[in-house]
């Protein structure tokens, strides 16, 4: 005898049955969704094209449906508003895309030099001194006291073409404020957006004969006659801070080439150390900073300036410094109407020398 059979083999489960009726009424229902949506946008086809909509045996009606005209504007008005949406939405991408565009590689304008706010309501200056070249000024002196904000408002209006000269200015700061400040400096201007070019970004190669070489090249022509005084006061001093001064400060840096003239240079030591009550070492750079060709007008220009990045206490104590170079300056002139030399000891005096009859 064969074993009775199991009703689960003869017929499905109550549940199976269930999931099948649901699963069929579900395809059911898809497919008659399915098939009234075609036969409605047939039909609205043809009503656009003015014609019946086709009879089961593939005749046309000689009209369409009762509630076709009523329902045939609400549909076209749907399609309508999606393709509308739809070109909407393409035309903002399209006006837009020109804008995103130009945001990534059209340059931003850098703004008029003549219209930074200490050029603006700071007095007059010598024509010999340009807005660029004032605003370096501004720069290195925000950068030496701790004022990144002001800072990258200053290189803001520095032109591109300028970028290299208030690159070689920061990075001379280091000599006169130290590493930290500088490289908080830089770090900033870099934010704001630096022109990248071979005048900051290269150095010609060296050893330490070469590089006091040059620096005492520089070093004769910033202090004139000063210079084997100054030396012999180093070296006295000590021997290392000597040989860093020679080599490294005025050969390796001070004498770059290129970007930043003497002149320049010199004009942002002054602009840096009016703040700093350092009045013997403002004083000799007042002087060298005549003796590579900044005008006596310049550098008093540079000076009026401290109590912007420095205060009204650094301004009176840089003015009296001041005063005692014009002096000197005077004394230097008269001396020359009377057919004297004369020759700044860089430390408050004058030596003058009668020349030989």
């Amino acid at each position: 005898k064969l074993a009775p059979t199991q009703p689960s083999q003869l017929a499905p489960s109550k549940s199976m049955a269930s999931i099948r009726s649901a699963r069929g009424f579900q395809f059911g229902v898809g497919l008659m969704f399915g098939v009234s949506i075609g036969a409605i946008s047939a039909a609205v086809q043809g009503h656009r094209a003015g014609e019946a909509p086709l009879e089961a045996g593939g005749e046309r009606r000689k009209s369409g449906p009762k509630w076709l005209p009523s329902f045939v504007p609400a549909f076209e008005s749907m399609q309508f508003k999606r393709s509308a949406c739809e070109g909407a939405q393409k035309e903002r991408h399209v006006a837009h895309r020109p804008q995103l565009q130009a945001a990534f590689q059209e340059p931003s304008k850098t703004p008029d030099p003549k219209n930074h706010p200490w050029i603006v309501a700071g007095s007059a200056t010598p024509s010999t001194l340009l807005p660029e070249e004032r605003i370096i000024t501004f720069l290195v002196a925000n950068a030496a006291a701790g004022k990144v904000k002001e800072l990258k408002r200053d290189w803001s209006f520095l032109p591109p073409h300028m970028h290299a000269a208030g690159m070689e200015a920061l990075l001379q700061n280091h000599l006169l404020v130290g590493f930290p400040r500088t490289i908080n400096a830089i770090a900033a201007v870099h934010q704001v957006g630096v022109e990248s070019t071979a005048d900051w970004m290269t150095e010609p190669k060296g050893d330490p004969a070469y590089w006091r070489t040059r620096g005492e090249e520089a070093l004769g022509t910033i202090y004139g006659a000063k210079y084997e005084r100054l030396r012999q006061r180093m070296e006295k001093l000590h021997p290392v801070l000597d040989s860093i001064m020679a080599e490294h400060a005025y050969g390796r840096v001070i004498s770059r080439e290129g970007a930043l003239s003497l002149r320049m240079r010199e004009l942002c030591v002054v602009a840096v150390l009016t703040g700093q009550d350092v009045q013997p070492q403002l004083q000799s750079h007042l002087y060298g900073a005549r003796n590579v060709g900044a005008s006596a007008e310049e550098i008093a220009a540079v000076v009026g300036q401290t109590k912007l990045p420095w205060g009204v206490q650094a301004q009176e104590q840089a003015t009296n410094t001041l005063q005692e170079f014009l002096n000197d300056i005077k004394t230097l002139e008269r001396a020359k109407l009377e057919g004297g030399e004369h020759q700044s000891d860089g430390a408050g005096g004058s030596v003058e020398r009668r020349s030989k009859m």
